[in-house]
């Protein structure tokens, strides 16, 4: 009989393509490894930093990345709460439409995925972010086998502690997969607040609500708006109004 564990080993060595050979792109390996394994439409990986923004690290496709910012953009959904209370949150899409509107709008009209399982790490990196399951349908909950999602994610856990990657800054070493593309297109959110704390005079918390309130009003993502801040497409005067409308 197989187990779980060579399962994932399989899984992991068949997610090994050259399009993900490098260090930094380890967690959306791992990723496109758990979607094999489990019965599950995409997979995000995403950490915390020390400010508690969310960082994506790996996805498993384009749509489980869009999910990701579409729930850091509207600052609510079950990674958050996963993540707030310590603990897994399944949510079927009536709950999801309940509890966490204004994801919920941005998760039916730009992914296929209507239900997510947000399950936070339990061991060495308790505390430090969470593995979202993303499913097609809200029955699939239904079937899921809540000890082999644990198993798995446990697997996933280990292989980002202990696989041996690259230090990524000389002042602040690291692995590799946090300077991957996914946390690296996070990373200009801080630089726009760090702009729109200076030229509008504005605590960091405000600065990342103004920029959360453009995303909303121009139905875009916080990191697309964020970017276009820190190229100077939307001069910083433009946030300032759109939070006032």
């Amino acid at each position: 009989m197989v187990t779980i564990e060579q399962e994932f080993r399989t899984a992991y060595a068949a997610a090994g393509t050259a399009d993900v050979a490098r260090p930094e792109l380890l967690p959306v390996r791992l990723a496109r490894a758990c979607a094999r394994v489990l019965p599950v439409a995409g997979v995000g990986i995403s950490m915390y930093g020390s400010d508690g923004i969310r960082i994506p690290v790996g996805a498993s496709d384009d749509d489980a990345s869009i999910a990701e910012r579409l729930q850091f953009t509207a600052a609510e959904g079950p990674c958050l709460d996963a993540q707030a209370i310590a603990r897994s949150v399944l949510a079927t899409e009536s709950l999801i439409e309940q509890r966490w509107p204004d994801f919920y709008t941005g998760l039916v009209t730009r992914t296929p995925f209507r239900a997510v399982a947000a399950i936070p790490w339990s061991t060495t990196l308790r505390g430090a972010g969470t593995v979202d399951l993303l499913f097609h349908h809200s029955r699939d909950l239904a079937d899921l086998d809540i000890g082999k999602v644990d198993e798995v994610i446990a697997r996933v856990e280990h292989t980002l502690v202990s696989e041996k990657v690259l230090e990524f800054s000389r002042l602040d070493p690291g692995p590799a997969w946090l300077a991957g593309p996914a946390a690296e297109s996070r990373n200009a959110v801080f630089i726009a607040m760090g702009m729109l704390t200076v030229a509008l005079d504005v605590s960091t918390p405000d600065a990342l609500a103004l920029l959360r309130g453009h995303a909303y009003a121009t139905g875009n993502t916080v990191d697309a708006i964020a970017r276009d801040v820190v190229n100077r497409r939307i001069p910083a005067a433009d946030l300032r109004v759109s939070s006032n409308q």
